[in-house]
């Protein structure tokens, strides 16, 4: 008996992935602080299409130095046709040691939707949220789950997906843009849950983890702090762990107020008072023990 429960919790140990999770959701529509980040570096792992890029010069014979400063970058809205996104952040509490990745990643997110009849909660609904990357086949640094605010996504309004389909093709109006409360206030969910799994490179075990996040917890206007570092005294890249829950707002247009502990209810909501839904301070982007910080 006793070996069986010895068993059962160095198994529970062995699944768990060393895995740290951003205590925010960023939701961001406009470009980020480029003027403080190198345009060819990039925080997540999971970003490919640089090196497709110049994979593809390398074919055509291009002498890529020469060349890939004249080439212009999209823009945010270019990239995103038009639409804001959810960013995640998960950092791999082993990023700056050899050996701690994580085989075959997988991320995967589930929105929780409270249905109503006559302003009362009748039960809840589970949504799959769509990334641009769900799978990292080596997740060793930084890894950003991208989920696009579009006509496809579950987690926007009705209302709000019938008019950017039927009356501005495709993309969010500007003047959805001009406030975050607006913004806010197009969005449909009370909760997400993030699970990240995969094959540890250490125990060779296929180990997991996951995070919940509250309605309060989606910061609107701002982008992840970078990460990535170079250790000149090393030469190589690695990753600063004090900085995982740090937010910078967006170059372009403005973030909300986060210093106000009270944000906006979604369009049609009616919570009770001291429930504590519509206040920031339950969100865990403000507890204390976080750590987190947030710049403009």
């Amino acid at each position: 008996m006793c070996a069986a429960i010895l068993f059962g919790k160095v198994n529970r140990v062995q699944s768990h992935a060393h895995l740290t999770f951003a205590n925010a959701v960023c939701l961001q529509y406009e470009d980020g602080g480029i003027e403080l980040v190198d345009d060819d570096l990039s925080d997540s792992d999971c970003d490919v299409n640089d090196s497709e890029v110049e994979e593809g010069e390398k074919k055509s014979g291009l002498d890529i130095s020469s060349v890939s400063h004249k080439v212009a970058r999209p823009t945010f809205r270019e990239t995103f046709k038009g639409c804001p996104v959810l960013k995640f952040q998960v950092v791999n509490d082993f990023c700056n040691k050899g050996g701690g990745e994580i085989v075959d990643g997988m991320m995967k997110v589930v929105g929780i939707k409270a249905k109503t009849k006559d302003g009362k909660i009748t039960h809840s609904q589970y949504v799959r949220v769509n990334l641009v990357d769900s799978e990292h086949p080596f997740f060793g640094r930084v890894w950003h789950g991208v989920h696009i605010l579009d006509t496809d996504s579950p987690l926007l309004t009705n209302s709000a997906k019938e008019r950017i389909r039927g009356e501005f093709n495709g993309s969010w109006p500007e003047e959805w843009l001009v406030k975050p409360e607006k913004i806010r206030r197009k969005l449909d969910f009370q909760s997400l849950v993030i699970t990240v799994s995969g094959i540890s490179n250490i125990s060779a075990c296929t180990v997991h983890a996951y995070k919940r996040y509250k309605f309060q917890d989606v910061i609107i206007g701002f982008d992840f702090a970078p990460l990535v570092y170079e250790n000149e005294e090393l030469n190589k890249l690695e990753v600063d762990m004090s900085l995982t829950h740090d937010v910078r707002e967006q170059h372009k247009g403005s973030g909300e107020d986060l210093k106000n502990v009270h944000i906006p209810l979604q369009d049609g909501q009616n919570l009770s008072k001291g429930s504590g839904l519509g206040e920031r301070g339950s969100s865990t982007l403000f507890h204390a023990s976080t750590g987190g910080n947030f710049s403009s």
